[in-house]
């Protein structure tokens, strides 16, 4: 009993070990280009226990990406309820993976055909985050008229253009985009334009009065939006 829980583990072990070298191979190659038996090598196991445990290429590919989005599957769950905070936490939870946007440009180079690998997993995580936005509309923290699948598609292209294009990055800032002081102040960026499209979205400006010189009054629902976009935004930090 105790050798088979110990072969359990091992093999668990073995399967960990072939899927970071995977990882590794595929973001830097694409699936086209990535070769198994150098992923064996790296993984320190013969091509035979590969096919044991994943069958083919295409099939640990598979894996990768389905690990991939699982992890952004809880994501999902805990973006703030504000706009702010969403971006904020974007940047912080899928911003900062270069292997899967590497994945991802790899996939947009050749795509391949057919259905996209996991297609329906990742339709689903997108519907999800949606969801979240009109939510956040329904609740008065974005406006009615914001096209919330234009809305989502330019929060992620903040997040994920400085991996995606690093040399362009290089030479705008003079960084790498996974340098400290870029991430720092990456971050400070988003931060304040996080902020300032908070204020837009809830119909607040800087100091803006009626015209009979009264401070604008918020329905109780924005008020409550606006007080926790300011304390996300504040803390700098997003869990």
């Amino acid at each position: 009993m105790r050798a088979k829980r110990t072969n359990g583990r091992n093999l668990d072990h073995t399967r960990e070990r072939i899927l970071a070298a995977a990882l590794a191979e595929f973001s830097a190659k694409g699936l086209a280009g990535a070769r198994v038996d150098l992923i064996a090598r790296r993984a320190r196991v013969n091509k035979r226990m590969l096919y044991y445990c994943f069958g083919n290429k295409q099939e640990l590919y598979r894996e990768i990406l389905r690990r991939k989005f699982g992890e952004r599957a809880g994501f999902v769950d805990s973006i703030p309820p504000n706009l702010g905070g969403a971006l904020l936490h974007i940047y912080q939870s899928g911003g900062e993976d270069i292997d899967f946007v590497r994945l991802m440009e790899w996939e947009a180079i050749d795509p391949g055909k057919g259905r996209l690998i996991a297609e329906t997993e990742r339709r689903a995580l997108f519907e999800k985050t949606i969801a979240v936005l009109r939510a956040l509309q329904v609740n008065g923290g974005l406006p009615k008229e914001v096209n919330l699948t234009q809305l989502l598609i330019s929060m992620i292209a903040l997040a994920v253009f400085p991996l995606a294009m690093p040399q362009m990055i290089h030479l705008i800032s003079g960084m790498k985009p996974t340098d400290k002081r870029f991430r720092r102040e990456r971050l400070e960026f988003l931060r304040w334009f996080g902020g300032r499209l908070s204020e837009l979205a809830l119909g607040v400006a800087r100091n803006s009065r009626t015209p009979r010189g009264r401070n604008i009054k918020l329905p109780s629902n924005r008020k409550r939006a606006l007080a926790a976009a300011k304390r996300t935004l504040k803390s700098g930090r997003v869990r």
